[in-house]
């Protein structure tokens, strides 16, 4: 009976190397991962940082490839109380949202003024007018190699949207529905469709189109920006669930021209930005951008532009995610935060 239990024994005990086998590996695995894509934010140590600590230096194998050639700008055109959103990269130029119909003059003017005369692509995040108001000009100004769009097969395409799209028809622009990873060169950079809207409960509401917005994020080298239209805290949720660990970004487009409504603090953490601009109409009627979001960007240590009081907002970037901003004015100190 004793040898019996001693077999029994001896039986049980080499199977916890085994587990403890597994369990390490499964913990070296998820600790390469973290440090592979939040290395260097926060309390996660980059690889670098990691060498110093061990006392070795980066073979050659594990040094990162080269960096595409050429800078980045990425311009928050002052349109009022809209969006517009000028990328250009290494000769090439994209542009996100046209603003409201009444700054459309003035969009065409800037765009010229920073030397655009094609677009390899026109993209409208959501068909609101404060997005698509100026597009019909900008078609008809400018030699528009695409127009991107959301899915508009279910929507009741009226007034500028409409216009938008018969002048990109009579222009042969072609026009194409954004999907899920739908990717396009802009210069040495990427430009990726994370998520291109997301279903609502409330179909025909203006919160329902806010959660059509395309999820735009682009990347250059090193350098990343997160474009989310107005994404509604319901769609930002599907995009965090979706992209737990790929929506680091060094800049990111404030959410609904700042709205509380958008902006979580789950968005937040995981897009990690270092600089957030808010597009904006000066003592614009939504109160935009919210109290509680700029606090946020404050408790959060990130630089928070507006376009209402510092007008165009003009990041430049480096390949290796360097960057510095000039604005078209410097904010009066009189002015207050919305509400």
């Amino acid at each position: 009976m004793s040898k019996y239990r001693r077999r029994r024994y001896c039986r049980h005990s080499y199977r916890h190397p085994q587990v403890w086998t597994i369990v390490a590996a499964v913990l070296i695995a998820v600790a390469l991962y973290v440090v592979e894509n939040y290395g260097g934010n926060g309390f996660v140590p980059s690889w670098d940082q990691i060498y110093q600590w061990v006392g070795l230096e980066p073979s050659q194998s594990e040094t990162t490839a080269p960096l595409p050639e050429g800078e980045t700008e990425v311009v928050f055109l002052d349109v009022g109380q809209g969006d517009a959103v000028l990328i250009l990269q290494n000769g090439a130029a994209c542009l996100i949202d046209a603003g409201p119909k009444d700054a459309r003059q003035n969009l065409v003017q800037d765009l010229r003024s920073y030397g655009v005369s094609q677009l390899d692509l026109l993209v409208m995040t959501h068909p609101h007018a404060d997005h698509v108001g100026g597009m019909q000009a900008v078609l008809q100004n400018f030699d528009v190699q695409t127009l991107l769009t959301p899915d508009l097969s279910e929507t009741d395409v009226t007034g500028q949207t409409q216009r938008t799209l018969q002048t990109a028809q009579e222009c042969g622009v072609p026009v194409e529905t954004a999907y899920t990873g739908q990717q396009y060169t802009i210069g040495t950079g990427t430009l990726t469709v994370l998520l291109p809207g997301v279903d609502a409960d409330t179909a025909g509401s203006d919160d329902a189109i806010n959660d059509m917005s395309l999820c735009l994020r682009f990347e250059a080298g090193n350098f990343t920006f997160l474009d989310t239209g107005d994404a509604e805290r319901n769609e930002e949720a599907a995009l965090a669930e979706q992209y737990p660990f790929r929506l680091r970004s060094t800049v990111f487009k404030a959410g609904h021209h700042g709205s509380s409504t958008s902006n979580t603090q789950t968005l937040l953490w995981q897009v990690q930005p270092q600089l957030v601009v808010a597009s904006c109409g000066l003592n614009n009627d939504y109160g935009h951008p919210h109290r509680e979001v700029i606090q946020e960007m404050q408790d959060e240590g990130i630089d928070f532009y507006r376009t209402d009081l510092y007008g165009t907002v003009t990041v430049t970037a480096q390949a290796d995610g360097s960057f510095t901003v000039q604005t078209a004015k410097q904010p009066d100190e009189e002015l207050a935060p919305a509400a």
